[in-house]
Parts: C-alpha cells; sequence; structure tokens
C-alpha cells in the first residue's frame, strides 16, 4: 500500500455536507429542501460544516500518522514504539543556549519562579522537546499532503461571504481620529466595509484599538470602519455602556464615547458615564435625557446584536470585511491580507 486515501461514503450525494435536495419538512403540502434552509441560515450551517470537516482533517491525520509509523517499524524491523523513540531522538536536540533564551523567555511565569535552578532546566527541556516533537508530527503530515499519500476526500467548506447593508444610524467613521468621519476618496459602498461587532466590557475588544488605528490609518481613504453592538449576557455593563454610546452617536461624538469607553473598561458606572459625557464636551442636558429615556437606544442595540446572530456571530470581537468573517483580537495582518484581496478585485 503506497496511498492513504480517505474516501467518504457518501460524497456523491453531497455537496459541502449539504443533501442536495433533500427534504426537510412540509407543510400544508409545500416542502422546504434542507439546501433552502442552508442558504437562509448559511452563517449557522457553515460553523456546523466546519466542525464536521474538522473532525474528519483531524481523523485523517492521526489515522496517516498510524500509518507512518506502521510503514517505518515494518521497514526498519522494530516495534512501533520502539520506531516512533528512535525518530524523534535522531532529529530532537536541546541544547543548552536554547534552555537558556527559554528560561530568560519566561522567566516571570509564577511556576517557574517556584521552582529551583534544576527544576526549571529540567522542566524547560521538557516542553521544548514536546514543542520539537509536535513539529515534527505536523510536518509528517504535511509531506504525507504533499506527497498525496494522505488525501482527505472531503470537501473543505468554504466559508460564505455576507451582505451586510450599512444602515443610516449605523456609527462609521473613515480615519484614524475619532472627530474625523469625512469621507476621503471612496464613499459608501465604494469603499471597503468593516463591520465590528463587539461591546464596551469585552476586554478582547478593548485589544483591537491600535488595530483598528493602524487600518484607518493605513488605508485612509479607501475603508470605512462600522460598529454594531452584540452585549454579552454575562457582561452587566455592557447595555447600559452601549446606550451611552448611543446617546453620543446624536451629538456626533459616538467615536469619543466609543474610545474613552474601551480606554476605562473597569469604571462603567452610571456615574462614570456621566463624567465621560463631560470629557467628551457633549451637550449634558441633551445626553442625560437620552440616557433616562433609552429605550430607541436600546432597540438598536438589540437590532444590532440580532443582525450579528443572523451572521453567526457569537462571541466578541466579530469582523466583517466587505462581508468576510474574521473573529477575536486579530492582527494587523489579517485585516490587512482580505484589505488587499478587496482592493485588487475593485481594481481587476
Amino acid at each position: 500500500m503506497t496511498k492513504l486515501l480517505l474516501a467518504v461514503a457518501f460524497a456523491g450525494f453531497f455537496s459541502n455536507g449539504l443533501v442536495l435536495g433533500q427534504s426537510a419538512f412540509t407543510i400544508g403540502g409545500v416542502t422546504t429542501t434542507v439546501t433552502q434552509i442552508a442558504e437562509r441560515e448559511k452563517a449557522k450551517f457553515y460553523e456546523i460544516e466546519k466542525k464536521r470537516y474538522q473532525l474528519i482533517e483531524q481523523t485523517a491525520r492521526d489515522k496517516y500518522l498510524d500509518y507512518f509509523w506502521q510503514q517505518r517499524a515494518t521497514n526498519s524491523k522494530k516495534s512501533v514504539v520502539q520506531e516512533k523513540n528512535d525518530y524523534f531522538k535522531q532529529r530532537i536536540k536541546v541544547d543548552k543556549t536554547e534552555v537558556d533564551k527559554t528560561i530568560e523567555q519566561f522567566k516571570s511565569n509564577p511556576r517557574l519562579s517556584k521552582m529551583s535552578e534544576e527544576e526549571r532546566r529540567v522542566e524547560i527541556s521538557k516542553y521544548l522537546r514536546q514543542v520539537a516533537e509536535s513539529n515534527l508530527i505536523k510536518d509528517i503530515v504535511e509531506e504525507g499532503i504533499r506527497s498525496k499519500k494522505l488525501v482527505i476526500n472531503y470537501p473543505r467548506p468554504i466559508e460564505p461571504s455576507y451582505d451586510i447593508t450599512i444602515l443610516p444610524d449605523d456609527p462609521v467613521k473613515y480615519g484614524p481620529e475619532d472627530n474625523d468621519t469625512t469621507p476621503v476618496k471612496c464613499r459608501g459602498d465604494d469603499c471597503i466595509t468593516i463591520v465590528e461587532y463587539s461591546e464596551f466590557q469585552c476586554p478582547f475588544c478593548a485589544r483591537i484599538l491600535p488595530t483598528s488605528k493602524e487600518v484607518l490609518t493605513k488605508y485612509k481613504g479607501k475603508v470605512r470602519w462600522v460598529m454594531r453592538d452584540f452585549p454579552l449576557s454575562f457582561h452587566n455593563r455592557a447595555k447600559p455602556a452601549a446606550v451611552a454610546a448611543r446617546c453620543a452617536l446624536d451629538q456626533g461624538k459616538f467615536w469619543q464615547m466609543y474610545t474613552t469607553l474601551f480606554n476605562n473598561q473597569q469604571s462603567l458606572s452610571d456615574k462614570d458615564f456621566v463624567s465621560y459625557a463631560k470629557q467628551i464636551k457633549l451637550n449634558n442636558k441633551v445626553w442625560q435625557k437620552c440616557v433616562d429615556n433609552p429605550s430607541k437606544a436600546l432597540a438598536k442595540v438589540e437590532s444590532n446584536f440580532q443582525s450579528g446572530v443572523k451572521l453567526g456571530v457569537t462571541g466578541t470581537p466579530a469582523f466583517f470585511v466587505n462581508g468576510r468573517k474574521l473573529s477575536g483580537a486579530i492582527p494587523f495582518a489579517s485585516f490587512k491580507r482580505i484589505i488587499d484581496e478587496e482592493l485588487a478585485k475593485k481594481s481587476s
């Protein structure tokens, strides 16, 4: 056996895991198919299919490794265990310099600080061997894929691109400064649109501020940044903070409040909001009236939240760059990759 091929028994019946044309249910004689539901709920279906693919991919990798070790053991006339041990022993060398460098890197780790010098060296050496072993295993699998000894026949799901309509009451900015909302070069849908789903009590959301500023600086005149509320149920000050920001939007100072709230996540009381309103020079009377009568603001917050749910948002922060989803406190490079691809599409 020179190749390990992993086939899907029902591949002919599936397209990205969906049973083509299969009836999901019938009401009053009218049938709805799985495909029709998937089209309406593509975000949720994608997440399900992604988990299915990941399970198949991991099983394929595990099975390939079993095959790889068995083949080597057969050729060397050793046991699988002995072959694996010899393989790693020949390829993994942890020297003193590497150990010293890693100890210095993790010197503030509380667990290591309680150990003796010898214990630290043993622990770090063990850690470095584990990392090296993990990298070797990754290389084995990747070589198996390159040589086509491992072929995963199940289709990798393609994440859908989502159509997101920017509404008149969505806060939008076109540059890095919080008080600059004037479009430069691009206008509306001509811009690369980044929609952020986040909330003001989420620590990971606050980490995106430097990245968003970098994006809006580098691509000023080419992108627009939109924020939508996605308050998580376990953050009790997320909704009040969202109301405070939306009431600032009425006076054209949403982004000033946005930055202030993220920079003061440990201080989100009603009293703090009043202080921030004064700090960014809002008309306090107008702002306070909005905060005291939050039904309109809360309706928008809820509408934002539901739009995120429909798009498959399950946590914060989440971003859609021209409808392409990114999740988490991601670095500038992740935004750059997609923005550059989208700009290339526009110029082609």
